[in-house]
Order: C-alpha cells, then sequence, then structure tokens
C-alpha cells in the first residue's frame, strides 16, 4: 500500500462527523445480536455524550445461540436479555421493528410499520439468513432442527437408530456446534442398548483447522477418545436411499440420520451494497464500501467465518471508528480477528485459541480458560455488561491501518473448509 492511499485510508477513517448544531450525532444500530449489543455498549462507553443511539430490532430479547448444544442434551436454556431494558441502562431508545429499506444518501430507513428514521451514522447488524445444506438433513439451528435432533437421540437410546452421521457444509461459517453435537451424543450413546457408529465428515482438512495445528489436534484426540469416525476433505452434497453422498470422489456414507448445520446467506437489504451471496463488503473498520456514514458488523458482512466473538471484535472496530469521528479521543484500531471457542464435549470444556494464521504448532487448546470471563460469547464491552460492569475506554489503541478489503480476495488459510463469500 503506498504512501497516498494510507493517508486516504486514514482520513477516511478519521473524518469527523458534523451533525446539526447543537446536538450529538444519530446513531441507529440495527440488530440485536452480538454485533449489534456490543456496539451499543461499546459506542456509549468510547462517545459517551458525544452520540445519541437507538437499537432497532424485530427481537425483543438476545440470547446466546452458541448454548443451543446444552440446551439439546438437557441443560438450561440460554439466558435471554430484554432488549429494550439494556438499551435503557445504556442511556440510549429501543425499536421493536424491522429495517426494510437505506437510504444511503438521504441518511434514513425505512421502517416496517413504515416509519422512518434518520441518522447520522448506520450501523447495521441484522445477522444472516439461513437455508437448507443438504436435503433431507436435520439442520441443527433452522426451525424445528432442536426437537427432530432430539427425536434422533431418543431412537438411538432405544436401539432403533444405529449409525448417525455428522456433516459440516460449505458456506455454514462455523462449524463448532457440530462437533459439540457429535461428542456429546457420543458420549451420551455410550450406554445404549445396540453400539452407535458415529461418524464426522467435513471439507476441513482437519478438526476445526481455523484454529491452527496444536487446536486441531486436541479435537481429534476428542473425537477418537469418544470412537467417532473422523473423515476430513470430504463435502456432503445429497441423502439418497440411506446414504449420504459426498464429493470428491461420489463416497457415499451409510446413514439411519445425517445431522448438518443451515448454510447462510446474507441479509440483502435494500439499499446497502451486498456481494452475490447477499453479503456487505467492508473495510477493515466496518465502513461499507462505497459509503461514508454506513458501518455494518457480525454475520451479515462479506467476512468467511460467522461467529459470534468475532462478531463482537468487528463491532468494536465499528464503534472505535464511530467515536473517533465524533471527537471522543482514541485512535481507531482495525478489525484483527483473535479466534476463540468454548468446545463443550460432554466431559467439561476445551478452550480453543488461533490467530487465524494456520500451521502445525498455531492455537492453543486448554480445559483451563484461555481468555476472561471464559464465556461462550466474550466481547470486550458486552462480556462485562453482562456481567453486571460496564469497562472504561482503553488507556490506548495501536494506530496502524491495515489495507484489509473483506469481500474481496480474503487468504486461503481462512476460508479453507468453511467456505468463501
Amino acid at each position: 500500500m503506498g504512501v497516498h492511499e494510507s493517508v486516504r485510508k486514514v482520513h477516511a477513517v478519521s473524518m469527523r462527523l458534523q451533525p446539526a448544531a447543537d446536538r450529538p450525532a444519530r446513531v441507529l444500530i440495527v440488530g440485536g445480536g452480538a454485533a449489534g449489543l456490543e456496539a451499543l455498549v461499546a459506542l456509549r462507553v468510547l462517545a459517551g455524550s458525544r452520540v445519541e443511539l437507538e437499537l432497532i430490532s424485530p427481537e425483543r430479547t438476545f440470547s446466546w445461540r452458541s448454548m443451543a448444544v446444552a440446551a439439546a442434551f438437557g441443560g438450561m436454556p440460554a439466558p435471554r436479555v430484554d432488549l429494550a431494558e439494556m438499551a435503557s441502562t445504556v442511556d440510549a431508545s429501543y425499536t421493536s421493528d424491522s429495517v426494510v429499506a437505506v437510504d444511503a444518501a438521504g441518511g434514513s430507513v425505512t421502517l416496517a410499520e413504515e416509519a422512518t428514521r434518520e441518522y447520522d451514522v448506520l450501523v447495521v447488524c441484522p445477522g444472516a439468513q439461513t437455508e437448507d445444506a443438504i436435503p433431507g438433513a436435520i439442520a441443527f439451528g433452522a426451525p424445528r432442527g432442536l426437537s427432530r435432533f432430539r427425536q434422533v437421540l431418543e431412537l438411538a437410546e432405544r436401539g432403533d437408530v444405529a449409525r448417525i452421521v455428522f456433516a459440516v457444509p460449505l458456506q455454514t461459517g462455523w462449524p463448532l456446534a457440530l462437533y459439540e453435537l457429535a461428542l456429546r451424543t457420543a458420549e451420551r450413546l455410550r450406554t445404549a442398548p445396540k453400539p452407535i457408529d458415529v461418524t464426522l465428515i467435513t471439507p476441513e482438512a482437519a478438526p476445526l483447522a481455523l484454529f491452527g495445528g496444536r487446536a486441531s489436534g486436541a479435537v481429534l484426540d476428542q473425537l477418537e477418545e469418544r470412537g467417532i469416525h473422523f473423515v476430513a476433505g470430504l463435502t456432503p452434497e445429497e441423502i439418497a436411499w440411506g446414504e449420504l453422498r459426498a464429493s470428491p470422489g461420489n463416497v457415499r456414507i451409510q446413514s439411519d440420520a445425517v445431522i448438518t448445520l443451515p448454510r447462510l446467506i446474507g441479509p440483502s437489504l435494500p439499499g446497502i451494497p451486498a456481494d452475490e451471496d447477499g453479503f456487505v463488503p467492508v473495510d477493515a473498520h466496518g465502513l461499507v464500501r462505497g459509503t461514508t456514514n454506513l458501518y455494518a458488523a457480525g454475520d451479515a458482512i462479506a467476512y468467511p467465518i460467522k461467529h459470534g466473538g468475532l462478531a463482537t471484535q468487528q463491532a468494536d472496530a465499528v464503534a472505535e471508528a464511530i467515536a473517533a469521528r465524533v471527537g471522543a479521543p482514541i485512535t481507531p484500531a482495525p478489525f484483527a480477528p483473535v479466534l476463540r471457542g468454548l468446545l463443550l464435549t460432554g466431559q467439561g470444556p476445551r478452550h480453543l485459541e488461533g490467530t487465524l494464521d494456520g500451521g502445525a504448532g498455531s492455537g492453543a487448546a486448554s480445559a483451563r480458560p484461555l481468555w476472561w470471563p471464559p464465556a461462550k460469547i466474550g466481547g470486550r464491552y458486552l462480556g462485562p455488561y453482562l456481567s453486571g460492569a460496564v469497562p472504561s475506554p482503553p488507556t490506548s489503541r495501536s494506530s496502524v491501518v491495515v489495507d484489509v478489503e473483506f469481500g474481496a480476495q480474503t487468504p486461503a488459510a481462512l476460508v479453507a473448509g468453511v467456505g468463501g463469500r
């Protein structure tokens, strides 16, 4: 990146917002998931009274979807947070509605109830949409997926199901939940009246390869310990005549039940730039390409890994960029992903951490926490908030600007086994 290009990028991040005199900048945040809530709390902490915040979401509560696996095996349902109450505690307003169109040039959004909202800055975090990845399979995380999976467990415990295949599809964004399901299923069925054959197939080169070689090896040990047959380098395609068919090689795997995850597609919100799959292209600070006051974070953006922890890191980059533009004393740092995952195995959790640079010796895995608090969803601001404390702004941040363009040429190490956008 040349000197002039570097200066241009720094200017694009640091240019000041100029709302009407004697009022704070009006910031609308669309979406009540991990990214939207992280942005909400972070902006209040970093920008203070320089911003007027409104959260818009069709959901009235936030819950940890990452805890759905525990619930499938009889664990407590994921806790829920009332969005109106949360917004109130950070001096923000809340509207229960959906945004159906964005007028980026005019600085306004249209809601499903035909009302409009004007903004100085819009932060879009609506998440991704889902669709079936493998016809005939049970998609955990899709409607009725949880109840259908429980039915398979009950049949296996009675001896009526002997072969269960867990199949990681392309473009799922985040395969960890399927590993959890396989591990906990094998653990649960140890005492079944008949032996149960459990297989996990994946396009990845190794188990949860994104975390790096050391962590991947630890996951493989967990799979082998429970007698799970692990097959790498296969993409599941369809189910026919009691077989799961996969490529390359037209591989056929006998199965009584196939469990998978939904395929993710972008929200394709009218008025917001998107790629062919509906995902929003952004720069390293979350600014939507071709716009000046429109930011995006979370599963809606054109970044191949869809994960709550990364969504909060993306939201932090957005919040810092906006806070700097309204005059907060902070140098915004670009999104620099650190991948963290809490793998629920049925015999105690495993904490996995990686920096997405791959390599046999990279990554970490431990039965002890590698971060704090050791929750499924962290977030520099959301995690402490949900624990009862709002953190103080950071005392210093790096001023290095990295030329990263998501939705363009993504390094192969990031998309192996996950599916590029």
